[in-house]
């Protein structure tokens, strides 16, 4: 009897700390940091701090957003990127609002377009939010951002999800080099394949996301699932060198599977630029 009691015990205490690695890989919050060098980045943005957000999927952290946008706000960021997958359908508009509303102000803020905005058709209402709470929408676009009496160029790629008469992002890559040649370029973009489609794109930095940190990850291994639901992920979080550039990719900060993100907090991440080597 004692023996069938332990392991009842043993089990319950199994299924608990299981439940509760669940619910925190779901509602707890961590921020993950990298100092990244580079030779090409000018003096004024020695330091500069950029966060990253993306694959939000509707996720709601506190009310309105406020725990979320709370953190962002205490790392003091100098930009925000937001690199898509934030909206999935209308009814998510609201966690996005509110997480939106919550950082507004406190740095510039820059969005690229996730595969789920476009595929759930949801772009319309999106743009009019975003627009209302002063977000730059790149949009296979870039432009200018200063700092310290210098400049670097910041790009969106759009997700390969949109229209067939995109430009594609060597094309893109290009004609931004043709006006910036010598500019340090930041490159936003959803999807985590960069370093594999485009591994010498005229670029110094990516921003990505797009993987969840391959879903279930486990200590020593990493992520273990796509997002498409198949084996053997890659490029699924940190920072990756590809020919050209840095890429970092996020774990995000939602999900949009049925296969629950487990030892996956969501992910706030924060960039730390310098000049030179470390």
């Amino acid at each position: 009897m004692k023996k069938k009691t332990l392991f009842v015990c043993a089990a319950l205490a199994l299924v608990l700390t299981g439940a509760g690695l669940v619910l925190d890989s779901r509602y707890g919050l961590q921020v993950t940091e990298y100092n990244l060098y580079f030779d090409s980045l000018p003096a004024g943005f020695e330091g500069c701090c950029i966060v990253q957000l993306s694959d939000l999927h509707g996720s709601s952290f506190g009310r309105d957003n406020s725990r979320l946008a709370a953190l962002v706000r205490e790392q003091e960021p100098d930009m925000i990127a937001l690199t898509g997958d934030f909206v999935e359908d209308e009814s998510q508009l609201a966690a996005t609002r509110g997480l939106l509303e919550g950082i507004s102000g406190c740095a510039p803020i820059y969005w690229v377009n996730g595969n789920h905005e476009w595929v759930k058709g949801v772009l319309p209402a999106l743009r009019e939010l975003l627009d209302s709470c002063g977000v730059v929408r790149l949009e296979n676009g870039y432009l200018p951002l200063s700092r310290g009496g210098a400049q670097i160029v910041v790009a969106g790629a759009e997700d390969p999800n949109g229209y067939a008469d995109m430009i594609k992002p060597d094309a893109l890559a290009e004609m931004l080099r043709e006006e910036y040649p010598e500019d340090f370029v930041l490159w936003l973009g959803h999807r985590n394949y960069w370093a594999e489609k485009y591994p010498d794109l005229p670029v110094d930095l990516i921003l990505s996301g797009h993987a969840h940190g391959g879903i279930v990850r486990l200590p020593g291994i990493g992520g273990l699932l796509n997002v498409n639901h198949s084996f053997g992920a890659e490029y699924e979080s940190g920072v990756y060198q590809g020919e050209t550039f840095k890429m970092v990719v996020s774990r995000g900060l939602g999900n949009s599977i049925p296969v629950p993100r487990f030892l996956n907090r969501p992910e706030v991440v924060k960039i730390i630029l310098h000049c030179g080597q470390s």
